[in-house]
Parts: structure tokens; sequence; C-alpha cells
């Protein structure tokens, strides 16, 4: 369907071929640059990933696992819809389960679905921008490049180092794609007025089902597209199809529904107004700083009034029918809202938890949704040529300002990964230091009937290549070589304080063969392999010192059985070889003296 240009571009958005005398060369240039920096985000993203992959779930996941473990069916209708604090989450659900199912609950599935995707949902931004927006060139360049920033930005880590956040991103292109649906039976409405096709009616209520059964915020879609749909002055029929449907979807969503006790305290917090909107402004503002509170709140008040002022012009959007606009000005509402519900839900926490990683998925939308509305402005405006050429150079600022802070969630995501692989090691020593799993799991009960689930079916941290190493003979699990192709340091060991007797172990490795951090660390006690340790933890020290040394994050943890008192416990480096090697570079006794 090709849009009449006046519905495609708007009045008053000139093609790029009008602007030559705009630059159009240093324009089109930094439009390039801009999309550059939204590929290197993905990358980032990727990278982030890759670096914090631990196969074991954390927090929210042992709530579905104890389920399981104690016989309920994963694909049984009653627990896809069961409540999981003020969600119902069916759709990720059925993603946990493929993982379960198929790729033996290492998350793999889960965190390379998280990419496809967000992947999917900046083909879906691409498409509107030219579909509904008309955007082409320099401006549909710079505009991708943008939401590549903010919808693989690696603020919100924590997306990318746990699979149960699958949810946030369904979440946001299910909602994209309900308002693209609903703004193209619009578009399809202007060309035939007589008689629109219904698909893009129904693929807008599809999307808006899923977005609801994806997370909580999803309920807000259903006020906004009735909105919508009155406001365009769409048929009867099709503002009764979204009421209706919002209506029994929301229904359904609520009957049965448990509220959660930290809703009901915030409704008795003294200033609960005036808290809730400090909630939503350091939400939005924390995607700017994410440690001072009150620069957060001062930055969220200024992004909250440019959607108020983006929000009372809506009329004239409508009036000149530019669709991306609108879709601009309902993904914006859509973040809003689930701010406010966010605030109405976490409050009793303080307004400091507004800063939370994982909500940033939802505040960099809303940026980039006003940052979108600033190019398309700064792109019609023909009298003052150089705005457009200035709103550039400031989004490149942005995304330089991202790459420059960009170690730091990196750094985060490595060292929770870190954690959760030396939680790992601990659960399959079966030395289960309180501490240590008290950061993996809120209920230590589900925790361990999730891990001896695992066990007992080889999944997730029981089904690597490593999985049976525990009690084997050295000599027959693994090859040994020479001792000349790693290096390392056992530098501390501790009795741990789990009920069975064993070692806290750490130091550094590093593999000379392949010039790398080692893939694991194994304890052997009189030739039988008595421990392991992850890899990973942060010792620029060491690299320092030594120039063969290319990697900073040599650091090692984890955890050995003790045997019998005096036994020497000999530490090996697992080689990246094929198949894995080990290599021997220190000892201690079982009394944490070291022994050469």
């Amino acid at each position: 369907m090709n849009l009449p240009s006046s519905i495609a571009m708007g009045p008053g958005i000139p093609s790029v071929n009008d602007r030559s005398d705009v630059g159009p060369r240093l324009s089109g240039a930094l439009s390039c640059v801009i999309l550059l920096g939204g590929i290197c985000t993905i990358a980032v993203a990727v990278y982030t990933i890759l670096v914090s992959y631990s196969s074991l779930p954390w927090w929210d996941t042992w709530e579905y696992m104890a389920a399981i473990a104690k016989g309920e069916s994963p694909l049984s209708p009653s627990w896809l819809w069961r409540q999981h604090n003020e969600h119902r989450m069916v759709i990720q659900k059925l993603f946990f389960v493929v993982d379960l199912e198929m790729f033996h609950a290492r998350q793999v599935f889960l965190l390379a679905s998280i990419v496809i995707i967000q992947l999917m949902h900046l083909g879906l931004w691409g498409w509107s921008m030219r579909r509904l927006g008309g955007w082409r060139g320099a401006l549909w360049r710079s505009g991708v490049g943008l939401m590549a920033f903010c919808i693989f930005c690696p603020s919100p880590w924590l997306t990318y180092a746990m699979g149960f956040q699958v949810c946030f991103v369904l979440s946001t292109l299910f909602a994209t794609l309900s308002f693209v649906g609903l703004l193209l039976y619009w578009t399809e409405a202007q060309r035939h007025p007589g008689k629109p096709s219904s698909k893009f009616l129904w693929l807008s209520i599809l999307a808006a089902l899923c977005t609801t059964y994806s997370l909580a915020n999803g309920n807000l879609v259903w006020p906004l597209l009735v909105a919508a749909a009155l406001f365009l002055r769409l048929r009867a029929s099709a503002v009764l199809s979204f009421a209706i449907t919002g209506t029994v979807s929301t229904s359904l969503y609520f009957y049965h529904y448990v509220r959660p006790s930290y809703h009901a305290a915030s409704a008795v917090l003294p200033g609960t107004p005036v808290r809730l909107l400090e909630f939503v402004a350091v939400y939005f503002g924390g995607s700017w700083v994410n440690e001072t509170v009150v620069t957060a709140g001062v930055i969220g008040i200024i992004g909250l009034a440019a959607a108020l002022v983006v929000l009372l012009r809506t009329p004239y959007y409508v009036r000149t029918s530019r669709a991306f606009a609108l879709q601009l000005v309902l993904t914006s509402a859509f973040c809003v809202g689930t701010a406010v519900i966010t605030a109405a839900g976490r409050l009793p926490f303080g307004v400091t938890y507004a800063l939370q990683n994982r909500y940033q998925t939802f505040a960099l939308l809303f940026w980039g949704s006003l940052g979108l509305l600033l190019l398309q402005y700064a792109f019609s405006l023909r009298a003052k040529q150089y705005r457009f050429l200035m709103a550039q150079i400031c989004l490149l600022a942005v995304l330089v300002r991202g790459a420059i802070l960009a170690d730091r969630p990196i750094r985060e995501a490595r060292a929770h990964g870190f954690g959760l692989n030396i939680a790992s090691t601990a659960l399959r020593t079966g030395l289960y230091e309180p501490k240590l799993l008290a950061m993996v799991a809120e209920d230590s009960d589900k925790l361990l009937l999730g891990v001896n689930y695992f066990r007992e079916h080889q999944l997730s941290l029981f089904s690597g290549w490593d999985s049976s190493l525990l009690g084997s003979p050295l000599d027959k699990a693994l090859r040994v070589v020479s001792p000349s192709e790693c290096t390392g340091r056992l530098e501390f060991t501790r009795p741990t304080d789990s009920a069975e007797p064993g070692l806290l172990v750490t130091g550094w490795a590093w593999d000379r063969k392949h010039h790398q951090p080692p893939r694991e660390i194994i304890a052997a006690t009189e030739g039988v392999i008595t421990g392991l340790a992850a890899v990973g933890h942060s010792r620029p020290s060491v690299k320092t010192s030594d120039p063969e040394i290319s990697s900073s994050y040599t650091g090692f943890a984890g955890y050995v059985r003790q045997s019998q008192p005096g036994a020497v416990v000999k530490v090996y480096a697992i080689l990246h070889d094929s198949p894995p090697s080990a290599c021997y570079f220190d000892s201690t006794d079982e009394g944490g003296r070291t022994v050469k």
C-alpha cells in the first residue's frame, strides 16, 4: 500500500531532495555516523550477554522451578495463567517452557530470544518511520540510529544477564505493534472511507492481547487504543472492537487477582501523590544520571513536561494526518503510564528504587520517542535550515556520552554473572553457603527444590560439558598438559559456612597457550576432582604486573569438598583446547596452607 504524500510525509515535512541548501552532505554524513553508533550499540548489547552469561537462573525463575519440581506441568493452563507478583506472564512462561524442555534450561534460548525480539522491535520502528512517517535518507538513518541506541542501550544490563527479562522486551514490542496496527487501519480508512480492510484492526487487537499477557503494564494499551480510536474518529465498529476486547481481557486479568501486600502499603504512605510524581520523574531521569536522585528527578520533570507539550499537539497531528507522530505520542503515553503503575506498586521501597536498571527498558523508549519527535520537528523547518543539523549533533553527543559510560553497565553485568557462576560452583559441589545463596533466590527452599530438579534431570548448571567432572579421576576426565601452558596463583582459602566441610578458594589464572583467561578452574585431591571455581573476576593488578596477560578478568573463586585432613589439593586451569585440557598451577592443603 502506497500512502498519499499528504499522509506519508505530512504537510510541512519536505523530502531530503528539497533541502539541497541545508548542507545535505554534512547532514548525510552525520546520519551515517548516528546509524553506525546504533549498530555499535547492538554489538555492545550482544557482548554484554556473552561476558555476563551464566546458566544459573536468578531470583524470579526459582518461583517457576519450585512449582515444576513439586510436580506441576509447565504447560498446564493453571500454571501458565498463575499470577506472578502483579503479572500474568503467559507468553513469557511459554518461552521459559521452550528453554526448559528443548534447551536444557541453560538460558541460551531466552537470552538469544531477547536479542531477536529487540531486533524485530527495531525493524518495526524503522519500517513505521518509512510507512507512517515517510522518512527517507538522512532523517531515516538518524531515526533508526537513535532507536537502535535506545532499544539496545546496555544501561538496563539485567535484560542481558537474566533470561527472565524476556517479558520486558516482549511488552515493548507488542505495544509498538499494537499502535502501528491502529494507525495503519486509520490510514487505510482515510484511503477507503467506505469499507477499510480490518486486517490491521485485528493486528492491533492481537498485539494488545499479547502485550497484556507479557507484563502487567499491557493493560494500559487498551484505554490508549480506545481513546485514540475515538480521537481519530474511527468507525463505531472499530471503537467497539477495542473497547469490548479490552474490557473482557482486563476483566479476565483481574479475575481472582491477588493484590501484592506492598501495593496496599503504598496507598497509606504520607504525601503519596507527590512521592508518586517524584518516583516517576526519577524513573525517567535515571536514563541520564543513575546516582543522584535530585538531578534525575529534575531531568525527569523536564522530560515529562516535554511529553505534555507533545500530548497537547495531538489534535494538530490528527488534523494534518501525521500518523508517525501519533505513534510517538501513544508510545510516550504508554511509557509514562508504565512508570506511574510501577511507582504505585514500588513506592514503599523508596524513591531510589526507581533507579533499578531494568526500568530503563521503558524509560529509554520514552526518550527515544521524544528524540524522534525532535528530529521530525527540526527536519520540517524550511526557514531555519540548520536546526536539523543541530538536532543531529545533539543526538550524536548523546551517543558519544553513552559510549563513554557503557563500561559501567558492562562491568556490573559481568560482576553479576560472575557471582552467579560462583554460586553455581557452590551448588554443584554441595557446599551451600547461606549468604551466597541468598543472592541467587529470595526463598532458599524454592532454590533447593529447583536445584534438585535440575540435578535429577541434568538441566541448567548440571547440563554442561563439565557436569560430570566432580568425583571423577582427573586423568580419566581430562587430558593433563604441561604446567608451562598456564600460569596462576591460589591466593586465599577459608572454610565454608555450609553444613558440609569444604573450602572457598580464590586466586587468578591465565591460559598461556590461547592468551586468555581459562574456561574454568578445577581442584583435585589425591587424583580425584573435588572442587570447581568460576573465572571472570576483575583483577587489573595482575594484568599490570605481567605484560603477557592481556585481560583484567583473570580472577577466580569457587569451592572444594574436604575429604580428609591434611590432604593436598592441586588446582588446575581448564584450557580452551578441544577437548578441554587441565593445566596445573598451584596447590594447598585442606587446612588452607599453600603447598608447592
